[in-house]
């Protein structure tokens, strides 16, 4: 419950922020979502050729390989679009999972410290392993894929893999370089923001959010 107050809080932060003299009714685009869901915050994105529309916007797609999670989740139900992939997604219409059956998941967000264990790619040992999460700072430079930047929240994602240690995977497409914040209309981030990821440094599109500026 104190981890649930502490997100509730810094997401209400996040939007206080971002959003001045907006209608209060913006935070309502947010719930808990409780089931399965892909945790993609310490994830990495490939680009796929193809393109993704995001409430009216279109961006470059990647696919980014989460972890499914069972338990609470910070959700959207304000998210719609059309990914080159999956075709046409909307939290509106299926909150639950993307399609509504157990196939798919959307890929929504919780708040884990360093003292969690989540599932994560070892690039050392190239398996799935559950580690500790690092959350870093990252300056935005698109042209580079390190230092580029992708978004995965409220998106769909398929289940495709369960590894011999019985960690569920799902591929999970997004737009590339493109912030979760604001929830309801769709905006590209910049070169020069900051940026927060748990994806390991080098990785490609790391998923990640850039920090709102507070002026």
């Amino acid at each position: 419950m104190k981890k649930l107050l502490l997100l509730i809080g810094a997401v209400t932060m996040l939007f206080s922020c971002n959003n001045e003299g907006s209608d209060v009714s913006e935070t309502r685009a947010l719930k808990i979502h409780e089931g399965q869901f892909a945790f993609c915050g310490a994830s990495a994105a490939v680009p796929t050729g193809k393109k993704i529309i995001v409430q009216g916007v279109e961006y470059d797609e990647g696919c980014a390989i989460c972890p499914v999670l069972t338990g609470p989740s910070l959700a959207s139900d304000v998210m719609y679009g059309t990914s080159g992939t999956y075709g046409k997604f909307s939290t509106l219409e299926n909150f639950q999972t993307p399609d509504g059956t157990n196939n798919t998941v959307w890929s929504y967000f919780w708040y884990y410290d360093t003292s969690a264990y989540i599932p994560q790619f070892n690039p050392e040992t190239k398996t799935w392993e559950m580690m500790h999460p690092v959350n870093r700072k990252f300056t935005i430079d698109m042209s580079d894929p390190s230092t580029s930047e992708s978004n995965m929240f409220a998106m769909p994602g398929v289940i495709f893999d369960t590894t011999e240690t019985g960690i569920i995977l799902a591929k999970v497409y997004g737009p590339l370089n493109e912030s979760a914040i604001p929830l309801r209309k769709s905006i590209p981030v910049k070169n020069g923001q900051t940026a927060i990821t748990a994806a390991k440094e080098g990785s490609p599109y790391p998923v990640g959010q850039p920090i709102p500026n507070k002026n």
